[in-house]
Parts: structure tokens; sequence; C-alpha cells
């Protein structure tokens, strides 16, 4: 309330007669077990939120009493809750710009005709606030609506939940089922360009679904659809309906289900094309349904099912915690707090109506803002590396309306809002601290700055353990973890084939032998045989080779490591196959896998390095690099280090050779000091160190290693 009762301005106004059109009307709402009554304007569309007390002023503008009238009613009406005369003003002013209300006098041909061109100017300065969102209203769906309704309405009610819940879980069980098949490949099957196209047509359609959904959910409690049309989503032309008529519902969960009707449909569709794809043979029908469910999915999770994002859920979230316009507000309540605590401004007005609101409005507004910078930023990129030029356009559009037009809109305030001219000295003074605060932390003041990377406990070539001869594994004789000498046996080995022919060898030679003597006087018989004996003996002494070799021994003193050695008797395992190791475990190195994004940080700024092992991941070893890998390659170390085991670098499946990176990698040596290494081929994760540097310096890297991984420039 106003600190004067009366207003230099009332005389302007007090002789009016005024009431509402005859397309207004008002509604009664209940917000957190307060009354509130909103305004619903039949010709724009449009509510508006009003106070109690603002619509016992409005209930007694009837066109018969003078605005003088109706103030000095509303005074003994309200007692201590009544208004001043410049918040009548204020009412006034607000259902003139909303052009509800009707007055005693001739219509003002030139204000009309102002306020029309008020009203184009602010769609299309919002259009201009939503570059990725622009809407082209087309036709009115109300009169297809109300033909098409009785077709619809019984899927409306208990029938239509029950046939939704058979068909969600149902589908639910054969994704479960078939789950490997769904995402086998997903991200080459969806980005191959037949299927593209396919995902181009189909998600419109899904779409269209989604938006008649909310339409029938609107008709169901009694209100009407007038506005259809398309929507640029990212350049993609959606459909979308203005079903703001159930704001004017007054059970939150008639709202709720208008709000969620949309997401029903598209998972009810996913759930019909999950059933139909497990039946449908190989070809475009089944790749059409498993568009579907992608399309459904997807829009889903990061759209319509987020209420970070002023889509579906934004309004099921308002509507179930009675926060009404909580995006809105919650940027208020954060001005609001600017004014309050750092301002010191007593009489800043709070957004908060209700106990439990404060937290909700500020967490939100917090939050949201950086989830809409992070998808603005992700879909900026996508386009720009399609299509650059529109990205770089994008990309100024969209810092203009979320960094440069908020500041304008601040330093403007500090000369238009009254309460802050008070305070324009502390605010001038406030804010220039504050900028000088956040330029020196971003500019001048040196950051920590690490890298961590993944990498993989190493064997030499000379400690692992080959197998010479195929074979059978009977025994692991050595005991794992375990020192071992130089040649003790580790594992024993049999081959029954390598067994007989030992016996064929020695039963030939045995023969030839027999067959030496009983030609005592043939001297040319026997020295044929002669000769085949020292064969049979060379091929005795080959295959008793082949049987020693079946016994391994260790060839060097170390650590003998084995991975599973419980699992090894009975296995089959072939020549130059790595059983184990036999190490010496204070000296193992381990390599680590860099991206060529960080290879010169990592070359000429490293100050230390720290190595943490998967097994015991809390404590961290010092480490020193030996050697770097000359040249970049593809070839993974170890396919530990892929996102198939678990690690971070993807891997290309068409490759010749396993372990193939997509992009190329170098490779780091480094010795761990302090540890005793008893798992080979084990994941570790390596930080290295670097000399501090402001924020600033490390942004315009990463934005440079973006656009030159992005754009090839």
């Amino acid at each position: 309330m106003s600190e004067s009762l009366f207003s230099q301005s009332w005389y302007r106004v007090s002789g009016l007669k005024v009431r509402l059109r005859s397309h207004a009307r008002i509604l009664r709402h209940t917000y957190r077990n307060q009354v509130w009554f909103v305004l619903q304007d039949h010709a724009s569309g449009k509510f508006h939120r009003l106070t109690p007390e603002a619509c016992s002023i409005i209930s007694l503008m009837d066109g018969k009493r003078t605005l003088q009238q109706v103030w000095e009613s509303a005074c003994r009406q309200l007692g201590d809750d009544m208004p001043t005369q410049d918040e009548m003003i204020s009412l006034l002013g607000r259902l003139h710009r909303a052009d509800v209300l009707q007055a005693d006098l001739l219509p003002d041909i030139g204000d009309l005709h102002e306020r029309q061109r008020t009203g184009r100017r602010k769609k299309i300065l919002q259009q201009f606030k939503s570059p990725l969102g622009i809407r082209i209203p087309l036709l009115d769906p109300e009169r297809f609506l109300q033909w098409s309704y009785p077709f619809v309405s019984p899927f409306l009610g208990w029938f239509g939940a029950a046939v939704w819940l058979s068909v969600v879980v149902t589908a639910s069980m054969l994704a479960a089922v078939h789950w490997e098949s769904l995402t086998s490949n997903v991200a080459d099957r969806l980005l191959a360009a037949d299927n593209l196209i396919l995902l181009v047509l189909v998600y419109p359609l899904v779409k269209l679904l989604h938006e008649l959904g909310h339409a029938y959910a609107v008709k169901r409690w009694g209100g009407e659809v007038h506005e259809m049309g398309v929507m640029l989503l990212v350049f993609m032309p959606v459909p979308y309906v203005e079903a703001s008529a159930a704001s004017a519902y007054r059970n939150k969960y008639q709202r709720v289900f208008v709000s969620a009707a949309g997401i029903l449909s598209e998972v009810f569709i996913a759930g019909l094309a999950m059933i139909l794809w497990v039946y449908a043979e190989p070809g475009v029908m089944r790749a059409v349904l498993f568009n579907v469910m992608l399309v459904a999915g997807v829009s889903t999770v990061l759209f319509n099912g987020n209420p970070l994002l002023r889509f579906d859920a934004y309004y099921m979230l308002g509507d179930l915690l009675e926060i009404p316009n909580l995006g809105t507000r919650g940027n208020q309540y954060i001005g609001y707090l600017a004014k309050r605590y750092l301002l010191r401004i007593k009489d800043a007005i709070s957004p908060v109506t209700a106990p439990g609101e404060a937290g909700w409005l500020g967490g939100y507004a917090i939050i949201s803002f950086f989830y809409r910078m992070f998808i603005m930023v992700v879909i900026i990129m996508f386009v720009a590396t399609q299509f650059f030029v529109v990205g770089v356009v994008l990309a100024i559009w969209a810092f203009i309306n979320t960094l440069v037009m908020p500041l304008w809109k601040v330093v403007s305030s500090f000369f238009s809002d009254s309460q802050l001219q008070a305070q324009r000295g502390r605010a001038s003074v406030l804010a220039l601290v504050s900028l000088s605060i956040i330029l020196l932390i971003i500019f001048v003041l040196p950051m920590p700055l690490t890298t961590r990377v993944e990498g993989v406990s190493w064997a030499p070539e000379q400690s692992q353990i080959r197998v010479d001869a195929n074979g059978f594994v009977e025994t692991v004789v050595a005991t794992p973890e375990q020192k071992v000498m130089r040649g003790e046996p580790l594992f024993i080995t049999t081959n029954p084939e390598v067994d007989a022919q030992v016996a064929i060898a020695q039963a030939q030679l045995n023969e030839a032998r027999a067959r030496y003597r009983a030609n005592v006087g043939a001297r040319a018989e026997q020295a044929v045989i002669r000769e085949e004996i020292k064969q049979f003996e060379e091929e005795l002494r080959r295959e008793e080779e082949r049987r020693a070799a079946l016994n391994i021994q260790s060839d060097r003193d170390g650590t003998f490591i084995v991975s599973e050695a419980h699992n090894l008797p009975g296995r089959y395992v072939t020549r130059g196959e790595t059983l184990g190791y036999v190490i010496d475990s204070e000296q193992i190195p381990v390599r680590a896998v860099v991206s060529q994004d960080f290879i010169d940080l990592l070359r000429n700024r490293t100050l230390s390095v720290e190595v943490r092992f998967s097994s015991d991941i809390a404590q961290a070893y010092p480490a020193k690099v030996i050697q770097e890998v000359p040249a970049a390659s593809h070839q993974l170390p170890s396919m530990v280090l892929s996102t198939q085991a678990g690690g971070t670098i993807a891997v290309d499946p068409s490759a010749k050779e396993p372990g193939s990176a997509y992009s190329k990698i170098f490779q780091f040596e480094l010795e761990v000091a302090g540890v005793n290494i008893t798992r080979i081929n084990e994941r570790v994760y390596v930080l290295f160190r670097h000399p501090p540097e402001p924020l600033a310096k490390r942004i315009y890297r990463s934005v440079r290693r973006l656009l030159l991984s992005q754009f090839d420039t």
C-alpha cells in the first residue's frame, strides 16, 4: 500500500463509470489454501491473476457507479485493506491494457489502433526472443474438435486409462526382453541417411497426435481451442495448439491432465509402436516404428517431460505445486532478493504470496536458467555444424537475448524503477564493485588447472607368459601374486594329440631300428634305414619338445600375475596366447591415453602427475612421465579404455583392427612410485597438474578447441 491514500491524478478518472466487457469473466481458484481470482478474456484467450481485494473492487464496477463511488464502497468493505487512489488507477491501467474494461465514453479509435499495433509488436518481439521456437498460427480447429470429440471421449475416462496402462505395461515388458536389439548400434542406425529422412517425416506426425491430445483434453471439461499452427522448433516445422483455456479450470488435477495429455499420448503411441515393432518384419515399416519410439521417448525425456523447459512438464509442476507463473515469478523473486538484501530497499515487494513458495521460486529460477543455457548451446552447436552461418547468427541472437537484454533491463531499471532511484548511488557502486569482482575472477585470478585422463597398467612384452603349444590347461602350479624364480613351473597343459604324435614317432623309430637289426648283411638297405632312423629321431625330438612345451615355466624372476586362475583349468589355449605375467611389480609402467585436444598442455605445462587405480580408487600415487609414444595413432593400448568396457574412448566398429578409436590419440608411459601392482590391464585414472591460470584463458582455449573440432577451421 502506498504511503498516501490520495492521488493528485484522481480527479481525471473519479467520474468515470466503468465495467468489465462481456467477453471477460472472473473465476475463483485456490492456491496453497489461499483464494485467488482469475480474469479470463475470451476474446484474446489471455488470463490475468487477481487478488481477492482487486476482485472485490472489480465487482463494484457495474457501469452505474462512478469510480469515486466504487472507491468509497471498496474502502468501507475492505477496511484496513482499502486501496489507495494510486492503486485504483494502477488497477484501471492493467484492465485497460488488457482490453477488458468498458467506460461510459466514446471509444478512442486512435487508442484502439495503437494498442493493436503494440500487441503486434509484442508478438514479433516475443518471436525474436525465441528464435528456436517461432509460432505461426494457421487455423481454428474448434469445429473439427467438436465433430470428432464423440469418437475420442471414451478414451478420456477410466476405459482409456485401462487401455493406456495395458499397452504401456505390455510394451515395457517387450522392450526389456528386446533391449539389446533396440539399443545395439543405435547411433549408426539413427544417423543413417535413409533413417534421417524417415525421422523428418515421422516427427511432425507424432507431434500432431501429441497436440491433439492436449486439444481433446481441453474439450473434456468444456474448454475451447481456437488456435492451431506450426512452430519452427530448431527450424523443423511441428504442429501446436493453444490450450490455454485449461487455465480456467478450478480443479488443479484437470489442468495437470491437460498438460500431461500430450506426454500420455506420445507414451501410448510409443507403446503401440513397440508392440508392432516386435512382430514386424525387417524393412521400412519396422524402421518407421523404431523412429516413432525414438521420437516419443527422446522428446518426452528432454523436452516435454522436463519441467526446466517451459513445455508440458513445466505447467504440470506449476499446477501440482499450486504456484502459477513459476518461471516468471521465480525471476521476479531473484530481483526482489537483489533489491532487498543487496540494495537494502526495505519496501521492495516480494512475489511470494504463500508459505513455501520462496524456495521453489528461487531454486527453479536458478536451475532452469543454467539448463536453458545448456540446451541453447547444444542446439546452436548442432545447427552450426550443419549450417555454419545460421549457427553464428543464432549464437549472436542468443547472446543478445540471454545476456545483453537482461543486462540492459537492469541498467535501465536504475533510471525507471522508483524504488531504485532512491538507492541509485548505492546500486551503481554495488554494480561496479560486483562487475569488477567478476572481471577480476575471470581475467586475473589464477585458478587451479588440471587434466584428467584414463590409462591402463601396462606389462612389457618380455614379462608376458605365452603359450608355446596348443593344449588344455590342467593345473596352475604357481600361486598368483607370489614371487617365482626363473625356470619355476607356472602352468601344466595337456594335449592328447601331442601325446599320440610322440607315441607314433616312437613306434616308427622302434620299427626302423628293428628293420636295421634284421638286415645285418645288407649294407645298402642298412644305409637307407639309417637315414630313416635319423628322420624318425628328429621327428620324435620335435614332438617331445612340443610335449615339453606344454609345461610352461617362468623365464625370469618376478611376481606371478594371472587373471581368474580358478577359471583356467580345462580351458583350451592356442600357441602365442598370453596366460599371465611375471613382472617386477615395483617397475610396472602405466600407459595414459590423451586426446589431441590436451596434448600440447600435457607436453609443455605439466607440474606433477597423480595416479589412482580402479581397484583402490581412494589411494593416490605420485607418478612421473618416462616417455611419450612419438606419433599419434587410432589404436588403443587396451580395450579396457573403450566405452564398451566402461572407459571414455569410443571405438570405431567398422575399423579393420579391434580397439581402433574414432579420433587419434597419444600415449604417455608413466612410472608409478610406492605401489606394488598386482593387476595387469587394470584401468587407472591419471591427473596431470598444470600451472594455475585465469578462467578467461581456459575458456578461450576450450572455445577455440571446440570450434576447431566442430568446424575444421
